[in-house]
């Protein structure tokens, strides 16, 4: 899958049809496919960068960078997600390794944070993080803290 184009931005810079196709992908696996309650939008929206992992124009996979000192001392990647359709096709881990090196760009010498479903530790560990903290619930779903130190 060679023709993905990454697209960085914040919030305020995105089109209509951007967000709207960010929040479709949001919505359709955090609460049709995961079966999460509460509002997915929420205040750190606002203060994020926000990568798209584009195909064919469509959204294949999504995270956001939460600014340093906003939900965390540490920049945070969350939200996540592959859609469907490119899951097991390897996209997770390069949208993750292009937002760890654009952190190191943007953050130089700042650890990054995450919240991850338990479930993917492995697949997080294996990107350099490691589990800080005990397990805990997310609206139901098993959580784990985990930091990357810096890689600059």
């Amino acid at each position: 899958m060679n023709n993905i184009n990454f697209h960085w931005s914040r919030l305020e810079t995105l089109s209509s049809l951007e967000l709207h196709a960010i929040t479709l992908a949001r919505q359709t696996v955090f609460i049709a496919e995961q079966h999460i309650c509460c509002p997915d939008a929420d205040e750190h929206d606002t203060h994020s960068w926000h990568l798209t992992a584009l195909h064919d124009g469509k959204v294949a996979a999504y995270l956001r960078v939460v600014d340093p000192g906003e939900k965390y001392p540490e920049p945070a990647i969350g939200r996540v997600l592959t859609t469907q359709a490119y899951r097991r096709t390897g996209l997770g881990k390069r949208i993750m390794q292009v937002a760890i090196d654009t952190i190191a760009d943007i953050y130089p010498g700042q650890s990054i944070r995450i919240s991850a479903q338990s479930y993917l530790q492995s697949f997080y560990e294996n990107l350099g993080f490691t589990i800080i903290g005990d397990e805990y619930l997310e609206e139901g779903i098993p959580h784990i803290q985990m930091l990357r130190p810096s890689a600059r």
